[in-house]
């Protein structure tokens, strides 16, 4: 474990951090700092009834995490089926409780024991309207006030971080005339009056936007300028607790 004096510098190389990889490492670093051995961080985006579920970083067994990502778990998952409406940390434990679920949530919860998973703690946070993240923590039946105030800031400054440097790598690949169709449609233009801007027709608007849903792998257009919102925004200090 880190001596705490090395915490400081650990929360300043994740904001000022430019690559995912060395990201996913300070997050990590600081995780273990906590003695949470197992963690999952994980986000999910709700668009017109479209869930998506992406798992940013975990140091689950593996064997679970593709068990659990195979058969979809995730739109069943008890801990999040109150999605957008969690405000506080869930405490869950396999041995209690689980009468009152449905069949499908306690098969979840049995088969998690036979991976050596019994209980453990939730901890949501918001970063967007649509989006919530969970950082969950296995085989832990406490936080201390103060870890918990630090981990949930270090979860969110981590999330906004991640999401911008994504973000900014998918515009990146745009061409063009795709940029400019974006932007039109971010300052509040409708696709006709895109295409009056841009002198193109409106069908063209239409492809364009398509092709960079695709790109940016979204699924609606309140989700693409989501992402075109993050990777535009101007880069702010996202976390200082000390």
């Amino acid at each position: 474990m880190l001596e705490k004096k090395n915490i400081e510098p650990l929360l300043s190389r994740l904001c000022e951090e430019n690559s995912l990889l060395g990201l996913k490492k300070a997050f990590t670093e600081i995780c273990q700092h906590y003695s949470f051995d197992q963690f999952s961080f994980a986000q999910f985006h709700y668009s017109k009834k479209l869930l998506n579920f992406e798992v940013i970083s975990e140091s689950y067994p593996s064997s679970w995490s593709h068990h659990y990502n195979k058969k979809q778990y995730y739109l069943n998952d008890p801990r999040l089926k109150d999605f957008g409406k969690i405000h506080s940390p869930v405490l869950w434990d396999l041995e209690k409780n689980i009468s009152e679920l449905s069949s499908l949530q306690q098969r979840i919860f049995k088969e998690a024991g036979d991976f050596n998973i019994r209980q453990g703690i939730t901890i949501p946070f918001f970063v967007e309207s649509g989006t919530q993240g969970f950082l969950t923590v296995l085989n832990v039946k406490k936080i201390c006030p103060e870890s918990l105030h630090i981990v949930t800031m270090v979860a969110d400054a981590y999330f906004k971080k991640k999401n911008l440097l994504e973000s900014k790598d998918l515009i990146s690949k745009l061409t063009p005339r795709e940029y400019g169709v974006l932007k039109s449609r971010s300052e509040g233009l409708s696709s006709k009056m895109t295409a009056e801007k841009l002198q193109i027709s409106e069908n063209t608007v239409t492809f364009h936007l398509l092709n960079i849903r695709k790109k940016l792998n979204t699924n609606s257009i309140d989700h693409t300028m989501f992402k075109f919102g993050t990777a535009t925004a101007q880069e702010k200090q996202l976390i200082r607790p000390f």
